[in-house]
């Protein structure tokens, strides 16, 4: 059981839309063929870029997906290789593709649809949080590309850090608790 955990708040009052997060995702990860690790989608649950009505108000709210590095991750716990795992210093879910079989247990366990099949070379790919930049003391480059900033980063194991005094002064809140999976993305959801 990791005792640090890496995760981040993302700002939806400030969001366009505009899927800089998943196209900086996309190219810098390399992200193969058809997969993508980010979305952005509708956050009142239809499709992207369809207005909707708030309070008698005509509005746009977005809500940028990634993985979210749960605290009792399903895809962890289904995978038949130990492929897909938790790392015990940062809390970051990766997919270790040397042993990955491709079968896509992850995917089909995880109730956030995140693991993606990465067909022609036959295994699974996911967000990792950009482990590598984070290492290096780096922001994941989708934090790093947004261009309105709505993205923080960093520990949130630690109370005193910079996001878990975010998230405790905005009420941020995780997408879906209910899957009783623990995540560690939150969200400042708009008034």
């Amino acid at each position: 059981m990791s005792t640090a955990q890496y995760g981040m708040v993302i700002d939806l009052r400030s969001c366009t839309g505009c899927q800089t997060c998943v196209v900086s995702c996309k190219t810098s990860n390399e992200v193969p063929e058809d997969g993508w690790w980010s979305h952005v989608t509708d956050y009142y649950g239809g499709e992207v870029y369809v207005a909707s009505t708030d309070g008698g108000k005509v509005s746009m709210r977005f809500r940028p997906t990634l993985c979210n590095h749960c605290e009792n991750p399903a895809c962890v716990s289904n995978c038949p290789t130990g492929a897909m795992h938790k790392n015990d210093e940062t809390g970051i879910v990766a997919v270790d593709q040397g042993i990955c079989i491709g079968c896509n247990t992850c995917g089909k366990s995880c109730p956030y649809g995140v693991p993606v099949l990465q067909a022609e070379r036959g295994v699974m790919g996911k967000c990792n949080l950009c482990a590598g930049r984070i290492d290096q003391g780096k922001d994941p480059f989708c934090v790093q590309a947004c261009p309105t900033r709505i993205r923080k980063v960093g520990l949130i194991s630690d109370p005193e850090s910079e996001v878990s005094k975010l998230i405790a002064e905005s009420g941020a809140q995780v997408y879906q608790p209910e899957n009783g999976t623990g995540p560690s993305v939150y969200y400042i959801l708009p008034a």
